[in-house]
């Protein structure tokens, strides 16, 4: 049975607010961001500071071929630190796409 209306007006009326969806997704992805962007570059710029290091991509490279599990030193704790940093990147913009898709402003 079809019904009259577009998805998001079915959507908002069962009770979800997309606007505490958008605020809610905001602050964890910023916060997720807040928290790998000094770990990030503070482990590439130990990286690149070190006597012996191939230069920073082939160093990036590296890091982030050690195992997320499990890994352990420098490598691993840039590896952790981007993997947030890219999960809050996803999370602003599912907010964003949230935000954009009922309008919320």
């Amino acid at each position: 049975m079809a019904h009259s209306g577009s998805d998001a007006d079915a959507f908002v009326t069962h009770g979800t607010r997309p606007r505490s969806v958008v605020r809610a997704s905001r602050r964890l992805g910023l916060a997720l961001l807040g928290a790998a962007g000094p770990a990030v570059v503070t482990a590439f710029l130990v990286a690149v500071t070190r006597p012996g290091t191939a230069g920073p991509l082939a160093w990036v490279g590296e890091a982030m071929a050690t195992p997320l599990v499990g890994g352990t030193g420098l490598g691993w704790a840039f590896h952790v630190a981007a993997v947030t940093g890219l999960a809050g990147l996803w999370v602003v913009g599912f907010a964003l796409v949230v935000e954009g898709y009922f309008g919320v402003e």
